[in-house]
């Protein structure tokens, strides 16, 4: 007769393998927007373009992306993209419904928090859907998927005590392997952040005319996607987006000379044959503002 300890057990070990298999399984990819919008205008339509690539090198097409975007709790709407070009290239187009500072996502494979947006106001009305969207607040997986992570730790904490008191080495192994694959799912990084922290971005917003060249820097580190690879404390509120950090170089405290970030970011195989980092296809004026971004103190 199974004892419940050993449910506990593999009730644990259960949930640790479902939170983990996307780490084993290398789930994680960059989302890089084509460009920032600018002149966005309430009521006007907006083309957003983006490409997904897994391990930031592998186009991956047949997805199913959306496009979050609110102002706060109870205003908000959701898009969903197209395949358009490209392997791996993505559009949709977005209406927002009133003026002000939107915050906004893009869920493609990760959920990967964007640049705010600055509205301006618009004589159009919106349409339909997103006008009744507007009462629907964003809703978010984070409790649940928290809740099930702290369950797993919780009853692998509870198994281990009951292991040692009971001195069995095999279900001592398996509540160990359940704490180690519970904690690697947060290896990944943190999940689908919830309103309150995702509209922690930076206070000016794209579009903004006081908008400096390091600050347009640190935007577009976010919107290509950099930050995926690239832990750089320099982003406010950096903890709330999807950060590997597995093996890229933290650029925190990083500078070089322009040069050599210039050859890097344009063309990043003639820096270095070897190099992981994708060709993003930066223009001059995003490649300008990326390296002061970078040398920034």
């Amino acid at each position: 007769m199974i004892t419940r300890f050993r449910l506990l057990v593999v009730l644990a070990l259960g949930l640790a393998l479902v939170l983990a298999t996307p780490v084993f399984a290398g789930g994680w990819a960059v989302i890089t927007l084509d460009e920032l919008p600018t002149g966005v205008v309430a009521g006007e339509p907006l083309s957003i373009g983006f490409t997904v690539r897994q391990h930031g090198k592998t186009p991956l097409p047949g997805l199913d992306p959306t496009i979050t975007a609110w102002i706060d709790k109870s205003e908000s709407f959701v898009v969903h993209a197209e395949e358009s070009g490209e392997p791996g290239h993505y559009t949709a187009t977005l209406t927002f419904p009133t003026e002000g500072v939107w915050a906004w996502s893009i869920q493609a494979f990760i959920d990967q928090p964007m640049p705010a947006l600055n509205v301006a106001a618009g004589a159009a009305a919106p349409p339909a859907g997103q006008t009744a969207a507007k009462t629907a607040p964003v809703t978010s997986p984070l409790p649940l998927l928290w809740t099930v992570r702290i369950l797993v730790l919780g009853l692998g904490l509870f198994g281990l005590v009951v292991a040692l008191k009971r001195k069995s080495r095999a279900a001592l192994a398996l509540t160990a392997f359940a704490l180690v694959a519970g904690l690697a799912s947060f290896v990944i990084g943190p999940p689908v952040p919830e309103v309150e922290a995702q509209s922690k971005l930076p206070v000016k917003a794209v579009g903004d005319p006081s908008l400096s060249q390091v600050e347009l820097g640190q935007q577009l580190f976010v919107a290509k996607g950099c930050i995926t690879c690239h832990v750089n404390r320099k982003v406010p509120n950096s903890s709330g987006y999807f950060t590997v950090g597995m093996g890229a170089p933290d650029l925190t405290t990083f500078s070089a000379s322009a040069e050599i970030l210039r050859i890097r970011l344009k063309d990043p195989a003639q820096a270095n044959s070897a190099t992981q980092m994708p060709n993003l296809g930066l223009d001059e004026a995003e490649i300008e503002a990326l390296i002061a971004f970078i040398n920034s103190k």
